[in-house]
């Protein structure tokens, strides 16, 4: 059976689900709430919420699999991998992809798809 979370739907965005979890596998793709913030801060929100996420699908950075992030600049590159190092688990690092991608938003500077074990 599949669980949703994290609902986001209105006239100026989609109708989408921020994450989603089964027997499987807990996905989650998320941008900053405040979008104001530089990289690195982008960056940590989002990581307090796929940590938020996991916790609630029964999961935890232990059982992280893979992450992929599209970033607006590969300029930020050195800010989002100082906040990734002191977030991931240095003996359960995930695969990481790490790319420049065009945002839906010019505020937009990072976002984050996690796909871990429950």
């Amino acid at each position: 059976m599949m669980q949703r979370f994290g609902r986001i739907s209105g006239p100026r965005s989609p109708s989408i689900h921020l994450g989603a979890s089964c027997a499987q596998m807990v996905s989650t793709c998320l941008t900053a709430e405040d979008s104001s913030a530089d990289a690195a801060g982008q960056t940590q929100q989002i990581l307090d919420v796929i940590d938020a996420h996991l916790v609630a699908a029964g999961s935890s950075r232990e059982k992280l699999m893979m992450v992929q992030v599209w970033l607006a600049d590969m300029a930020d590159f050195p800010a989002f991998r100082d906040v990734w190092n002191s977030w991931v688990l240095a003996d359960h690092p995930p695969a990481l992809s790490v790319v420049q991608a065009a945002a839906s938003t010019r505020d937009t500077l990072v976002e984050i798809r996690a796909y871990a074990a429950p």
